[in-house]
């Protein structure tokens, strides 16, 4: 029997998409992954059927796992699944190896309808409102940026990232630097502006 991997750092959040997709692919064994520092490792010794990945993971950034990934196997279907805007990041999940990228605010068919066209052999065109824009915003400056724009503070988002809090200060404060804006309420206006948040 064909196996899938599901990679998400919540338990609550990957036991629900494993049971999602066990549900909708009863001929494929969906099984669980912690998203820790051994995640490349599991991915890479096992021709899984896809992957769907989160990008939040604890002490290391999800971009570059999947560019991990995606270079020992590069014939393996990644879908990344994530609470950050599809708008700003999925172009850059694409180009680092993804065969799709959806924020976790779509419905949960959205998620079973890519994997089936994947799958199935097919592509999918990623969403037109998805833009290229700001490459001079590192992947981690993007995450800050939204999650900023979501009304989260400084410590929440050092909770979420898994970084310390005086590293997202320097972020915020690269944010403003590169934007040429003066104040946090300006970051989050450009960001919500520029659609950094679903």
């Amino acid at each position: 029997m064909r196996q899938a991997l599901v990679v998400d750092d919540h338990p609550i959040v990957r036991h629900g998409i494993a049971g999602l997709l066990q549900k909708a692919f009863p001929d494929i064994a969906v099984k669980e992954c912690l998203s820790d520092s051994s995640v490349v490792k599991e991915i890479c010794e096992h021709p899984w059927a896809f992957v769907v990945l989160d990008m939040n993971m604890p002490g290391q950034d999800g971009l570059d796992v999947l560019k991990q990934a995606h270079t020992c196997c590069p014939n393996m279907s990644f879908v990344v699944f994530s609470l950050f805007s599809e708008e700003q990041y999925a172009a850059r999940a694409l180009r680092a190896g993804a065969k799709a990228y959806l924020s976790k605010d779509r419905p949960p068919e959205d998620l079973v309808d890519t994997v089936k066209t994947i799958l199935a052999g097919g592509r999918v065109p990623p969403s037109p409102t998805v833009m290229l824009t700001h490459p001079l915003l590192s992947d981690r400056e993007v995450q800050v940026l939204s999650l900023l724009t979501k009304g989260m503070t400084g410590k929440e988002i050092a909770h979420f990232l898994h970084i310390h809090e005086k590293t997202v200060s320097t972020y915020r404060g690269r944010l403003l630097q590169k934007l040429h804006l003066r104040t946090i309420v300006d970051l989050i206006h450009y960001g919500a502006k520029e659609g950094f948040v679903e």
